[in-house]
């Protein structure tokens, strides 16, 4: 079974949604990004998937990131 990996789940926001608002805003960072929308501040599991979605744009992953 393969696992979809999409969102913060502590704040319920997906990576598309999140990179959206880093290109409307011209992000570049997590902190510019945490500015704007709460993400990856409770638990941290998704800041890997974060960093690696700024990095490459991808939004969904099916592999686990450390």
């Amino acid at each position: 079974m393969k696992v979809k990996i999409n969102k913060c789940i502590c704040y319920d926001t997906t990576f598309k949604e999140m990179i959206s608002i880093m290109i409307k805003n011209n992000l570049k960072s997590i902190d510019e990004l945490r500015n704007i929308k709460p993400v990856s501040l409770n638990c941290k599991l998704c800041l890997p998937y974060i960093n690696k979605m700024i990095e490459t744009g991808k939004t969904e992953f099916n592999e686990t990131l450390n």
